[in-house]
């Protein structure tokens, strides 16, 4: 199996305490591709939460238009609002209960799914992501 490493990099910026400090940081995910992060609601990069749910539709995306490819289907375009939801345990720990993804997929050429088979794809595509394979999470996937 393979291994996905990332690194991460965040630098002092003015005063560290327990009243607040700078959340801003840098994730390397290749020698040349890095993303702006910080923390939950920043208003210059990814936060955790949305990463997590970037992750899930990245990988949701990736199982559906494989099995559309194995079934000699014809994928235009496809596209993703996704949205984590933060709630709080009885134990007062927060976590993410539940990832929507809203996907739609564009198809042309001799055949075209009905919704019917585009709901089986997308039922088998949460079946096998590895990240949905990864979360306790609970993924909901609406279609159109």
């Amino acid at each position: 199996m393979a291994d996905h490493v990332i690194k991460i990099e965040w630098q002092a910026q003015g005063e560290f305490s327990h009243e607040g400090f700078e959340r801003r940081h840098s994730i390397q995910l290749q020698s040349d591709v890095s993303i702006a992060a910080g923390g939950a609601g920043n208003e210059y990069g990814a936060d955790p939460e949305q990463m997590l749910a970037a992750a899930m539709a990245s990988c949701h995306m990736q199982t559906f238009l494989a099995l559309a490819a194995k079934k000699r289907l014809k994928v235009e375009s496809y596209s993703d609002t996704a949205e984590a939801e933060l709630s709080q345990r009885d134990d007062g720990k927060f976590w993410v209960s539940r990832i929507t993804l809203n996907p739609k997929a564009t198809f042309s050429g001799d055949k075209i799914p009905d919704t019917e088979a585009i709901r089986a794809m997308h039922d088998k595509a949460h079946e096998h992501c590895f990240i949905a394979n990864s979360t306790s999470s609970e993924v909901v996937v609406n279609i159109a």
